[in-house]
């Protein structure tokens, strides 16, 4: 192979890398992330959002093991930099190990969004951004 065609294979390479890692960038808005508080000491918290830009298709918060007897729990959502609680608090039922509230189809506020249940200080937290 020579110097011009291995200029051009090399070329051809690199471009079929660009286009590869630019088709993603169309649906850069969607979003499914967790995160889970490290409290190894305390109660454990998990939150998950499922959707785009500020929009929750499917959010989830979750308790970790919570104390045996507890079968449910008031879930509570706070967000923005105020961190003001926001959303209509929503029942937790005990799943296995967990106990899980769920919200579905809800706008968020740009910024921060935090999850836990109600008498825990314990907060699990996600960052809300679009576009």
């Amino acid at each position: 192979m020579g110097r011009v065609e291995r200029a051009v294979a090399v070329g051809c390479a690199i471009g079929s890398l660009v286009l590869v890692t630019a088709a993603p960038a169309a649906s850069a808005g969607r979003r499914s992330s967790n995160a889970c508080t490290h409290n190894w000491s305390g109660p454990q918290v998990c939150i998950e959002i499922e959707g785009h830009d500020d929009w929750a298709s499917r959010l989830r918060v979750r308790w970790i093991e919570p104390p045996s007897g507890k079968d449910a729990a008031e879930a509570v959502l706070h967000e923005g930099d105020e961190q003001r609680e926001v959303h209509i608090r929503m029942p937790g039922r005990r799943q296995g190990k967990e106990i899980v509230a769920e919200w579905t189809d809800i706008r968020l506020s740009w910024g921060k969004v935090c999850g836990s249940f109600a008498g825990l200080n314990v907060w699990a937290c996600q960052d809300v951004y679009g576009k």
